[in-house]
């Protein structure tokens, strides 16, 4: 795979200008939540840009092209669609993942739309407008030959996640089950992002990683030799994030009803190859779990 260059630290911000793009044509990561949330969010409607936080590591919902600067992904479709009913702009920074709640409660970001999960523990420090489900999948080199089609059957297998993914907590469990069935553990390696997880599956210190189906599917036309089996439900939602109280989070709830309404929600999902995970109407923190 093609790994979108990460500048660390450095805030690369790049304007998705609505009327300048077409609509003919998102691993699960869970946060290292930081202090409460803010207890009023500053007002979001005057402002004629919004600044939405992103992680570009989370291929195909946001990256960065060759040139390490220009935007694109699922995400990026989106806010050009979302920012043309909201008659604003919407620019996006690099942030790493762990740093994205922090910088919402903060007041410094406007929102994050990027590859998170609304989940309830989250709900306690930012809002959410849930935007698209979930669905998932194992990745491993065409050559491994265990057939891998739960988290049950990874006993004795290497795997490899993000730091802090959600998929943490079944492979702690299902390694539990493992060993008191007299299996070997299951070996987990955690990577900075996504994009080192792929790397070191490719260069064979993992044998598998679990991670959303869209990514691993973009991962397949970027390398050679690659495969997707099986399949497991987190029964949750990738959602927008905003501060507490913002009421951003409504405006932007109002704009995903209207691209879904005239289509051009569906069209960008085509794009993407994630159609079949689109929602009739969006949520606002609804999260399963």
């Amino acid at each position: 795979m093609t790994a979108a260059r990460v500048r660390s630290r450095q805030s690369m911000i790049v304007a998705v200008v609505s009327a300048a793009l077409t609509l003919g044509v998102t691993s699960c990561s869970s946060s290292s939540d930081s202090a409460g949330a803010a207890a009023s969010a500053p007002a979001t409607s005057a402002l004629a840009t919004l600044v939405a936080a992103a992680d570009p590591s989370l291929v195909p919902y946001n990256f960065l092209d060759d040139d390490g600067a220009t935007w694109k992904g699922l995400n990026v479709d989106l806010a050009a669609a979302l920012g043309e009913k909201l008659g604003r702009t919407i620019t996006f920074e690099n942030v790493a993942f762990d740093s994205i709640i922090p910088g919402l409660t903060s007041g410094r970001y406007d929102l994050a739309l990027t590859g998170m999960f609304d989940t309830k523990e989250r709900e306690k420090q930012v809002d959410f407008v849930d935007y698209i489900t979930s669905k998932n999948n194992f990745l491993m080199k065409t050559s491994f030959a265990k057939d891998i089609q739960g988290f049950d059957d990874l006993c004795g297998v290497t795997v490899g996640i993000p730091s802090g993914a959600l998929e943490g907590q079944y492979l702690d469990e299902a390694s539990k089950k493992c060993v008191s069935g007299g299996k070997p553990k299951i070996t987990v390696n955690e990577y900075k992002d996504l994009s080192a997880t792929l790397l070191a599956l490719t260069s064979d210190r993992i044998e598998v990683t679990p991670n959303d189906s869209a990514a691993n599917a973009y991962a397949m036309t970027q390398q050679q030799g690659l495969k997707a089996t099986g399949g497991y439900a987190t029964d949750g939602y990738f959602a927008a994030a905003f501060p507490k109280n913002s009421a951003l989070t409504q405006e932007v709830r109002d704009a995903f009803a209207a691209i879904i309404k005239d289509g051009a929600y569906g069209r960008i999902l085509q794009t993407w190859g994630v159609d079949d995970r689109g929602l009739t109407e969006p949520l606002i923190n609804s999260a399963a779990f």
